[in-house]
């Protein structure tokens, strides 16, 4: 699994396309020239920007919305390759915290403070997880700002005004926690600065009420930071246990998530995107709804253009090796170094996963 949006967003630019010596069509605006990795679609001889902007579907398309569109074509295609070589089941866990059936009769005490949970996430590479919801628990109404934060920052990394109105609420976070932000690994705290006007939670007093569950990958305990009212990161040396409830409980997915080790090796999956976006270039130029003179040349140069993209064999005189085919070499040999770098870094000496 990975995250689309960052992968369009960071391996755009990876590959470019060349600015046509043709001044009619020499539109291409200054991102669209750039690539990282040497990789230019246009040094295909099939083709050219000329046929690319008479062959999109509105004939009226400003300059500015074709460079648009040939940054989708890119982003797209970036994110095909990584469909294509990320393409197993990744998740690795999902539970509620507590589980247990609960009694809700006796209040819970709370010291005012920050009172929350501290999350710290297993060694390995690439473990990623999601807060999707929280079940709140409380027995009085009121607000309170649930909070995450990363050892990293001051600033919490997400935050949420809740307003509580009954006894069971759910509320949907869809948190994301993983390698590619400004943070990683250090130790994440969920939960919120208690008050006097805050909402008093219930007890988890109920035989096994209070035992959380053991989710992989992730070690979960309670903790508190007497006195703290601020909405900034704590004195890591100033928090303590916590036996008591804090009226949340939340849901996370643990799953592997390889956004980071896309992003940091990027130039791994450089040839492999530059060839799925020929295809996505060519297969443009061969689907035209237009009718002009670039389109019809383009149409003349069909069979060559689909030999391009699939290659030729059986009967033909001339074997021709297509870009499909050689995309997908490209995607087995990046799958084979992809493992290389998910078992450790080219290190081959056991592992052993701990919780720090």
């Amino acid at each position: 699994m990975f995250n689309v949006d960052k992968i369009s967003t960071n391996l755009y630019g990876l590959v470019g396309l060349r600015q046509p010596f043709n001044p009619t069509y020499a539109i291409l605006d200054a991102p669209n020239q750039v690539s990282r990795s040497g990789y230019y679609a246009t040094d295909n001889a099939y083709i050219k920007l000329e046929y690319l902007k008479d062959t999109q579907d509105y004939k009226d398309i400003s300059e500015s919305n074709f460079n648009l569109y040939l940054k989708r074509l890119q982003q797209s295609s970036a994110v095909g390759v990584c469909n294509r070589i990320f393409n197993g089941f990744d998740y690795l866990d999902r539970n509620l915290l507590f589980t247990n059936a609960h009694n809700k009769v006796n209040q819970e005490t709370l010291v005012d403070g920050f009172v929350g949970y501290k999350i710290q996430v297993s060694r390995e590479n690439d473990i990623a997880f999601l807060i999707k919801r929280v079940l709140l628990d409380f027995d009085t109404t009121g607000t309170l700002k649930l909070m995450l934060f990363n050892t990293s920052q001051a600033a919490p990394l997400q935050s949420k005004d809740i307003v509580i109105t009954s006894k069971t609420q759910e509320i949907v976070l869809d948190w994301v926690i993983d390698n590619s932000n400004i943070t990683y690994k250090g130790e994440y705290y969920l939960g919120y600065n208690k008050s006097n006007t805050t909402p008093v939670p219930f007890k988890r007093d109920y035989q096994n009420s209070s035992v959380m569950t053991n989710i992989s990958k992730l070690n979960i305990e309670k903790m508190r930071v007497d006195g703290h009212a601020v909405e900034t990161l704590f004195d890591l040396n100033s928090q303590e246990g916590l036996s008591e409830d804090i009226g949340i409980n939340p849901d996370i997915t643990v799953y592997e998530d390889f956004t980071d080790l896309i992003i940091n090796n990027e130039m791994l999956f450089a040839r492999a995107v530059n060839l799925e976006f020929c295809i996505s270039v060519l297969r443009q130029q061969l689907n035209s709804l237009r009718t002009n003179s670039n389109e019809r040349m383009a149409e003349k140069q069909s069979l060559r253009i689909l030999a391009e993209i699939e290659g030729t064999g059986g009967d033909s005189s001339l074997k021709l090796v297509g870009l499909r085919s050689l995309l997908t070499g490209e995607i087995q040999q990046i799958t084979k170094e992809v493992e290389k770098l998910r078992t450790g870094y080219f290190n081959n000496s056991i592992k052993v996963s701990t919780i720090y």
